[in-house]
């Protein structure tokens, strides 16, 4: 199992930016072995997000020997908490919160170009523990004002409506998940009206991406066993997204972490003979819509992260047939 994961490791195309902050007690730490962002975040008395916001890491993902900046959250600020400070005319500069309406197309990356912050950021605001919105979703967005005199107190900051949960559901009742999702038109409408203004892909592969495919297969079939983690992107366990993210950008298709519904509406197109390597998409797992998806292999076998751990499925089976809705290609893909 060890050389499986160097395999994994030595596949990733991986980069950190180390920062250090004006106002953080800066101090370096070098990965070792079995390390996580968890393990080392309780070690030097932050939180796993803090460590991502301060090296600007997009996921869970590290590697050994790899140079982290670590800070006490003694010395950080919440953001959260409203900030003041005192201005030479004794005013005080206040950070008000506003509300962000989700919108069909939006996802955390966008979000947080918008309102110039970050997607850590966004996450904490708003006790998010994945990427996924929906539409209809309310985000709180901290803001500092200019400064006033006397100081205006906050309004306590709206908590954001259920985010939607995915992962596939397959075997207990204790591993159901409840979601709260608005809809103008049901599930099946919404997947087919997708799937309708998608232009399908008849186009085959180009020998890069069929290098690369062949790649990421095999990172797959060496993930076998790694067991399930809601929101996991790490080799500590992974949700189903979360694999699709790992594995492809360990071979530098790279991708933002998104829930499974996210990619099937935003980064996807349908593709009329899928090989392997494409990506397979299933609904009502859990929720009456896209909630599961997987790596196809060939012979309608496809590899995911399901309840049991990363396992291999085949969509010919009574229980993968009733909730297969297509094979779909990333956009990025040539």
């Amino acid at each position: 199992m060890k050389n499986v994961w160097k395999t994994i490791i030595a596949g990733a195309v991986i980069s950190s930016i180390l920062v250090t902050s004006a106002n953080v007690e800066a101090a370096s730490y070098t990965v070792q072995k079995g390390d996580t962002l968890t393990k080392i975040a309780k070690a030097h008395n932050t939180t796993a997000q803090q460590l991502k916001q301060l090296n600007k890491l997009t996921g869970d993902l590290i590697y050994t020997n790899q140079k982290l900046v670590v800070a006490s959250m003694n010395h950080t600020t919440s953001p959260n908490k409203v900030e003041e400070k005192k201005t030479e005319d004794n005013k005080v500069e206040v950070s008000k919160s506003i509300t962000h309406t989700v919108v069909k197309g939006d996802n955390l990356t966008n979000i947080a170009k918008k309102y110039n912050t970050t997607i850590v950021l966004l996450k904490q605001w708003n006790k998010l523990k994945t990427d996924a919105l929906f539409v209809g979703q309310k985000l709180t967005i901290e803001q500092p004002t200019s400064a006033v005199a006397p100081a205006i107190p906050t309004k306590e900051t709206t908590k954001p409506n259920t985010v939607v949960k995915e992962e596939i559901i397959e075997s207990t009742v204790a591993d159901k998940v409840e979601a709260v999702i608005e809809f103008n038109e049901t599930a099946d409408e919404k997947i087919a009206k997708v799937l309708a203004s998608e232009k399908e892909i008849t186009a085959t592969i180009s020998n890069e991406t069929a290098s690369k495919y062949g790649q990421l297969l095999q990172i797959a079939q060496q993930s076998l066993g790694i067991p399930y983690k809601y929101g996991g992107t790490t080799i500590e366990g992974f949700d189903c997204s979360g694999f699709v993210n790992f594995v492809y950008n360990a071979v530098g298709i790279e991708q933002t972490r998104k829930s499974s519904l996210m990619y099937f509406e935003q980064d996807t197109t349908k593709v009329k003979d899928p090989v392997p390597g494409d990506l397979v998409f299933f609904k009502n797992t859990f929720i009456p819509n896209i909630s599961h998806m997987g790596i196809y292999i060939g012979n309608n076998q496809f590899i995911h992260a399901g309840s049991t751990g990363i396992a291999i499925g085949d969509v010919t089976t009574k229980y993968w047939s009733e909730r297969f809705v297509a094979f779909k290609r990333l956009n990025s893909i040539k």
